[in-house]
């Protein structure tokens, strides 16, 4: 049942997107990985932190509770990329708002994986 959830707000957060970025009038990215290059160096290392620090968290707490890590991590990811655009990118037309949707769908992911599994 849970996945079922995921994947209802994985539709809705698709569709959302979406129509956000026919509103915006922003085009999708030609890959999904953002590269490195033109990125503040504070943020490459907090997120090269992160990512250490989850991996090494993988081995480290129970397997039941990897999937709840795993959408935190996405989301903190989010949150700190939302928080570079708004501060450092005001003046390009790229608007943090995919950022900042992005984070709210893995807050509601890692809400719902702990009220149904849980």
């Amino acid at each position: 049942m849970t996945l079922v959830y995921l994947l209802i707000l994985a539709v809705v957060y698709i569709f959302l997107d979406l129509v956000m970025r026919k509103k915006l009038h922003t085009k999708m990215k030609k890959s999904y990985w953002r590269s490195f290059k033109g990125r503040r160096p504070l943020f490459i290392t907090i997120e090269m932190v992160m990512l250490a620090s989850f991996l090494v968290l993988i081995f480290v707490i129970p397997p039941a509770y990897t999937s709840v890590f795993m959408f935190l991590f996405f989301f903190l990811l989010y949150v700190i990329r939302g928080f570079e655009e708004w501060k450092f990118e005001r003046k390009q037309k790229v608007a943090p708002n995919h950022s900042w949707f992005g984070a709210t769908f893995f807050l509601f992911g890692t809400f719902i994986l702990l009220m149904t599994d849980m």
